[in-house]
């Protein structure tokens, strides 16, 4: 599992916005964990994803070999996950 920083660092947060999404990141790797975790290869869908600081967590569990189907169905206006080329090297998104 990479670290709450590594995975805050890909997301698009204001510079002084960069803890609580490190400290929200570590929260949800926790939960995964305490909840069973994600097998490496899984396919997973993700409801209600938000700009996706959790989508990006459950990508780095399934690893390269699984996939994170994530919809949002609040108006695109509202907030939606992000692709940046930081995200570049996960294709599993």
């Amino acid at each position: 599992m990479s670290s709450a920083d590594d995975l805050a660092s890909l997301l698009l947060v204001p510079e002084n916005g960069s803890n609580s999404q490190v400290a929200q990141i570590a929260h949800r790797q926790e939960l995964i964990v305490k909840w069973g975790g994600i097998p490496p290869g899984a396919k997973v869908l993700e409801l209600g994803c938000g700009q996706g600081d959790c989508t990006i967590v459950i990508a780095d569990l399934v690893g390269e070999n699984g996939s994170v189907d994530a919809v949002d169905p609040a108006p695109p206006d509202y907030g939606k996950p992000w692709r940046t080329s930081k995200w570049a090297h996960l294709s599993n998104i």
